[in-house]
């Protein structure tokens, strides 16, 4: 299918220009363009990120933090848009089993990490697992 080799090569690089994909696919750049608009009208493609190398900007703990939640905190959905608001996070999700949240947080060092953890900890009791290697 057409469209998932057009998707395929816009995962590993989203600026790839329409003629070099044409190129790889057989089909002409404004073929190409064409697609990937109607693509992105259904809905299909939701937007294009941007990847950043954390460690030049000062980032060195990567962690992954499971959240049960304390019993009688009402409302998930605001915990989860306060927790997801800190500039520490960079994901936050709504998970199943023992734990309530998963939480993808990005830390300057480990006395970063242990002040979020602080921070998080009024709302419930945390696990952490620091990412070793990508």
């Amino acid at each position: 299918m057409l469209d998932k080799k057009i998707l395929e090569m816009l995962k590993i690089n989203a600026r790839e220009s329409f003629a070099n994909i044409g190129k790889e696919i057989g089909l002409s750049a404004p073929a190409i363009g064409k697609r990937v608009r109607q693509m992105e009208d259904e809905g299909i493609i939701e937007g294009y990120a941007l990847k950043v190398n954390h460690e030049k900007l000062g980032i060195e703990t990567k962690a992954y933090i499971t959240l049960v939640m304390h019993q009688g905190l009402t409302g998930t959905s605001g915990v989860l848009d306060n927790i997801r608001a800190m500039e520490e996070v960079q994901s936050c999700d709504r998970i199943t089993g023992d734990d309530c949240l998963c939480v993808l947080g990005y830390f300057r060092n480990n006395r970063h990490l242990i002040a979020f953890l602080e921070k998080l900890s009024q709302y419930g009791a945390t696990k952490t697992s620091i990412i070793l290697e990508v």
